[in-house]
């Protein structure tokens, strides 16, 4: 066990038991953590095909193998803050997002502007 912990898992529920498995297996502090793909676009479809390209490139594999053991999201910026607002509730203090997207920086961006400061909205951030 290192200072951290970095897991991926698609259920919140399965988050929250593996943090408390993890906390309960080690007498050092740990930073729990997520690491998730989002792909965020007001068009839910579009941003299902966009996670799915770009997740099908990157693991030559179909997104559904992919997404059954991974967590990622694929929709508005609303609901991506609810959903990473679920795993913060759950204990994670970190986030590690991949942006499913062919353009980071203009991905990032938009992210920072509207993700985030839902984020902040709900004090998550």
């Amino acid at each position: 066990m290192a200072d951290g912990w970095l897991p991926y898992p698609p259920q919140v529920r399965t988050y929250a038991h593996e943090q408390d498995s993890s906390r309960q297996s080690t007498t050092r502090p740990v930073t729990p953590a997520l690491y998730a793909t989002l792909c965020r676009d007001e068009d839910s479809g579009r941003a299902r095909e966009r996670l799915r390209v770009s997740i099908e490139r990157s693991y030559n594999a179909p997104l559904e193998a992919v997404e059954a053991i991974q967590a990622m999201f694929a929709d508005p910026a609303y609901q991506a803050a609810d959903w990473l607002t679920s795993y913060i509730e759950a204990g994670a203090r970190h986030l590690v997002i991949r942006l499913a997207a062919d353009d980071h920086r203009a991905a990032l961006e938009e992210f920072a502007g509207t993700v985030l400061p839902l984020l902040h909205t709900k004090g998550k951030a």
